[in-house]
């Protein structure tokens, strides 16, 4: 192994790359490279990496950049254990405390920039090692184990001059605001020859190392759905037949027909040995709340309606045998799948549904899930107008000729009124900019109707992103959560 790539900063660094993974791989695989590393300072697009280097037979490298004391440094898994740790960095306060109770597995990388806190962080570390960009660092480490390291925010090196433009949008800032952004010469992904040039020879048994230590496998965790009373002595099976019980003779006044009881038993059965008895206590549980509280809830929705629990708990008010519905299309042990329950609330009193579901599991157990939207084609063509202050009147003349269902590309060639206009220097200008920042990540925000719930903290499995002082959201939205 000659060299990694491992200070990849991918578009999740948030309107401050360039490298989109999906291109990474593609890039990556003409240049030959058998191992990549990002090192975003969030996990956001860790899942997507992992999957899409490993599906082009690349070793994904997983790392973090974490800030300490205002200095910053980067932490890789070395495997699940080091991932787990990771997540868990991720998700709380950076400080030196939390870093030596979470140490384990993983591989720290010190920037010459910040070998002030070197002391400390070998204390903390086993492995670990400094990183250099130029000849003239390298000289002056001695002692350490050494790795050369350029931060890597666009695949090619003419693409350095679109990155400008991508800090103006996140800054806010027009181009006569006369903001200056200075970047390296070498803030893109060099061929390994390119790498190999600037790599003192001693070091590349450093990159053989961190490759071969670097086995990072994210498996599906099974056992993670909530539980509805943590207690050990507590019998779900037990507690949910009592609800049903209690339920159906309330709906029946007491006078339960012999082919109800029956099914009740038979869907009970079904649903314990799929071990799914404390997912109906904890749906159970928030519908009575709302129910209690004033909060307005649906009927149910889709093959939820085929449960005569569900309608024995009151989860919905359609009764499947008066209506002939069919609890296999909601729950088959032939079909192991989650069970799929749509309920509606109130909109106006959703929140309370989900606070009081955060205070009842727990913060970390409950979570809203993570959405992130792009820089489409209308959208970043008015974040470049704005930055070259052009007229509004203009700009939405422009906007409108845009089919949104088309790249910019795929516009350019399809609309000859596009290229008729592009004759003018300064769109074509803008339109170039805007062709390269196309589809980039540009901001995060919160998923409409998605929240997890877990029965174990979800920072040790996935990261948290914190939003307010008891608040967080997934750190990977919903493609890759369930």
């Amino acid at each position: 192994m000659n060299y990694i790539p491992l200070n990849i900063k991918t578009n999740y660094s948030l309107l401050r790359s360039l490298v989109d993974i999906e291109k990474l791989m593609v890039v990556a695989k003409k240049n030959g490279y058998t191992a990549l590393g990002i090192s975003d300072d969030n996990m956001f697009g860790v899942m997507e990496f992992y999957t899409l280097a490993l599906k082009n037979d690349i070793k994904p490298i997983v790392g973090l950049s974490i800030i300490i004391n205002d200095l910053e440094i980067l932490l890789y898994a070395k495997n699940y254990n080091g991932y787990q740790n990771l997540c868990y960095i991720c998700s709380n306060d950076k400080t030196l405390n939390l870093l030596k109770e979470n140490n384990n597995d993983l591989i720290c990388v010190v920037p010459f920039s910040s070998l002030q806190i070197y002391d400390e962080l070998s204390n903390i570390f086993t492995d670990i090692y400094v990183s250099y960009s130029t000849n003239e660092e390298r000289e002056k480490l001695t002692n350490q184990k050494c790795i050369y390291l350029n931060e890597i925010r666009c695949l090619n090196k003419e693409d350095k001059e679109y990155l400008k433009y991508l800090y103006m949008i996140k800054d806010g800032v027009k181009l006569t605001d006369k903001k200056e952004y200075i970047f390296n010469y070498d803030n893109y992904l060099m061929n390994i020859d390119e790498a190999l040039s600037k790599i003192n020879k001693i070091d590349l048994i450093n990159y053989k190392y961190i490759f071969d230590s670097c086995n990072l496998k994210i498996e599906k965790k099974d056992n993670l759905l909530p539980k509805y009373n943590d207690d050990k002595n507590f019998d779900e099976y037990k507690y949910l037949t009592d609800l049903c019980k209690k339920g159906l003779l309330k709906r029946f006044d007491n006078k339960v027909p012999v082919k109800y009881a029956d099914r009740l038993m038979y869907e009970l059965d079904i649903i314990n040995k799929m071990g799914f008895c404390n997912y109906f206590l904890v749906v159970w549980d928030y519908v009575k709340y709302s129910k209690q509280h004033n909060i307005l809830v649906g009927p149910g929705r889709g093959s939820a309606a085929g449960s005569l629990v569900s309608y024995a708990l009151g989860i919905t008010d359609i009764d499947p045998i008066k209506y002939n519905l069919f609890f296999e299309r909601f729950l088959n042990p032939e079909r192991v799948t989650m069970p799929d329950i749509d309920i509606d609330f109130d909109a106006n009193k959703r929140d309370e549904v989900i606070k009081y579901v955060e205070s009842k599991y727990g913060n970390k157990r409950v979570a809203p899930i993570i959405t992130f939207s792009t820089l489409k084609s209308k959208q970043v063509l008015r974040d470049i107008f704005r930055i070259f202050d052009v007229n509004s009147v203009k700009v939405d003349n422009f906007i409108k000729l845009i089919d949104s269902n088309l790249s910019l590309l795929e516009n350019k060639k399809n609309n000859l009124i596009i290229n008729e206009l592009k004759k003018d220097t300064l769109l074509t200008r803008i339109y170039d900019i805007a062709e390269h920042l196309e589809n980039l990540k540009r901001q995060s925000s919160i998923h409409a109707a998605g929240v997890i719930i877990s029965s174990e903290n979800l920072d040790r499995y996935i990261p948290l992103y914190k939003i307010s002082e008891n608040e967080y959201v997934t750190g990977y939205d919903m493609k890759y959560l369930e």
